[in-house]
């Protein structure tokens, strides 16, 4: 009888434990579960922390895992972010070369355009690649790699208001890699691109 007593006792805590498994393992799906998927995923890379008091600029990558066999002679893509908290600072290159028929060594960094101060009135970066040549100059998975994945850098800098505390997300609100067939683009609204937020957390 005793045994039985006790082993009732154990029950809602094994079932406690459990539950506490299962849990952890669908946030993990949630969150992780888009790099994983064997789709193309773009990243917005963030710190686990930053200063209150860092009044510097920094920068975040925004990386891709991979890209298909076609070439892809535009490419967009969407962010938001509280402008109240964070001063957009502009685009910088990342390592992600485009294919070019005008560049002795066969490639060269792509040039993005971003108007930053309407970024900041509106809280929303709109950032674009558009090939003029009709394709020669474009995105390929032939130059991607896995130390050569920063499609770009978003700059920005903490604003005064910036607390302890804050949490500041960064939302790819939309994001496509064009090919000239539009049936081979990556995009997220197409599902054949899958996104990663990113989150900053402010610390003291």
């Amino acid at each position: 009888m005793a045994e039985k007593t006790k082993a009732k006792e154990k029950l809602p805590w094994m079932a406690g434990i459990c539950l506490a498994l299962i849990a952890a393992a669908a946030w993990c799906w949630l969150y992780f579960g888009q790099g994983a998927s064997g789709k193309p995923t773009l990243i917005v890379e963030t710190p686990q922390k930053l200063s209150a008091s860092q009044r510097e600029e920094f920068a975040l990558d925004v990386t891709v895992s991979d890209l298909g066999e076609v070439r892809y002679p535009a490419m967009s893509m969407s962010i938001s972010f509280d402008p109240s908290r964070l001063e957009f600072m502009g685009v910088e290159e990342g390592n992600v070369f485009i294919l070019s028929d005008e560049s002795s060594s066969g490639q060269q960094l792509p040039n993005w355009s971003c108007n930053v101060k309407k970024s900041n009135d509106t809280g929303m970066i709109n950032i674009m690649y558009l090939d003029m040549t009709g394709g020669r100059n474009a995105f390929s998975g032939e130059l991607l790699s896995e130390d050569d994945n920063v499609v770009l850098r978003l700059n920005f800098r903490l604003r005064g208001s910036a607390r302890s505390g804050d949490v500041l997300d960064l939302i790819v609100e939309d994001a496509v890699f064009a090919a000239s067939d539009e049936t081979q683009s990556l995009a997220m609204t197409t599902d054949t691109l899958k996104v990663k937020d990113g989150r900053l957390v402010i610390g003291g």
